[in-house]
């Protein structure tokens, strides 16, 4: 059963249609295969990711009749897609659109399968879709379209769209299309699919893809054994996300409330954080003043939070040196309690942070306490 489970997760991590390795020096403040959120002019922002349509690309052809892998890669704006599972307790699982961008042709999925979250990157052109990023236990909402992270991207569908199309993945399992108008039945309609099998060493696992919604169904057959995740329900929802904010009070005693988070598709990170650490506390002022902006938010490759914010953080702050160490903790036990990290390196305009009370090292990072 161990095995069984090994396999499914493997599946789901790998197979769905809907950690980076490059190190960089805290110094540079840039993530390793992540990318930066910032408003810096010399880094790419999240911002030039334009929101696109829910719908699916098109290719021109000649031929009418002719499909195209790109049919079966839709575009999938604020939807979460629910699968309902059978013969094993990992095979339901939702999966949801962090980020999509038509341009590039790539999207970024997130999927849950009630033990752990994956994150994938997706990108479709005219020979096929593809998995380009893959980061497992991955709680955290990062940007991370414009990444390439697997050694040899994993082929998903490939063209020509017929029967018979073979292609070899890297770890020498033989996929191939075995049917293109399989029909399926699932909890919202009756679809003709594309069946796409792949061999494994000890089963064989059968995903079955329908025009404008992408993976419908997954069976995956071992030693008599059959474990389905099958599309049950398209929800058009927010991503929910918790955060805990920690602050301090009057009389220096570190709070700390529950917070939700609500991302729509392309909704960027920081700005929802910044929102957050701006709130007031018992009247008084936020983590950082309303005129203090987070300009930049990731996780590097090293584990290590990057938060750099606006000079503001520092002119607009008014506090002595305790109270201004405890709002300095404050701000790294909420961004890191949020990527579930242990350290945090909080620059100002791109230097470290320096005041009147306290000044840091270059390079030198303030450690979660909570």
């Amino acid at each position: 059963m161990k095995k069984i489970v090994l396999v499914l997760l493997l599946g789901l991590a790998m197979l769905t249609l809907i950690s980076c390795t490059d190190k960089d020096d805290k110094n540079n403040s840039k993530p390793g295969g992540e990318i930066s959120e910032t408003v810096t002019p010399s880094v790419t922002t999240a911002e030039t990711v334009t929101p696109t349509e829910t719908a699916t690309p098109t290719v021109s052809s000649d031929n009418e009749n002719t499909e195209h892998v790109l049919d079966y890669f839709p575009y999938r704006e604020n939807k979460q897609y629910l699968y309902e599972g059978k013969g094993n307790e990992y095979a339901s699982f939702w999966s949801y659109a962090d980020y999509q961008d038509k341009d590039s042709g790539r999207i970024q999925l997130r999927l849950d399968n009630g033990g752990t979250q994956t994150v994938q990157v997706l990108e479709g052109n005219n020979n096929g879709i593809s998995i380009i990023v893959s980061k497992e236990e991955c709680y955290y909402r990062d940007n991370l379209l414009k990444y390439n992270s697997v050694e040899e991207p994993e082929v998903l569908l490939k063209e020509p769209i017929k029967k018979g199309t073979e292609w070899t993945l890297s770890d020498g399992r033989k996929r191939y299309i075995s049917d293109t108008e399989k029909e399926i039945s699932i909890p919202i309609g009756k679809y003709k699919t594309i069946e796409v099998t792949t061999d494994e060493k000890e089963g064989k696992t059968k995903e079955y893809y329908a025009k404008e919604l992408g993976l419908v169904k997954r069976e995956y057959t071992t030693n008599g054994m059959t474990v389905t995740s099958t599309l049950k329900e398209i929800k058009d929802t927010p991503l929910i996300q918790n955060l805990t904010l920690y602050y301090p009070n009057e009389d220096e005693k570190m709070l700390k409330e529950a917070k939700t988070i609500k991302f729509n598709t392309n909704d960027i990170t920081r700005l929802k954080v910044q929102e957050l650490l701006r709130e007031k506390h018992e009247g008084k002022q936020g983590l950082i003043s309303v005129g203090t902006s987070l300009n930049s938010l990731y996780e590097g490759s090293d584990g290590i939070v990057y938060a750099d914010f606006s000079k503001d953080l520092i002119s607009d702050m008014n506090a002595g040196a305790g109270f201004e160490q405890m709002l300095l903790q404050g701000i790294t036990d909420t961004l890191g309690g949020y990527y579930g990290a242990k350290e945090v390196y909080l620059t100002v305009n791109q230097k470290p942070y320096e005041s009147g009370h306290i000044i840091l090292k270059k390079g030198e990072t303030l450690k979660v306490s909570k």
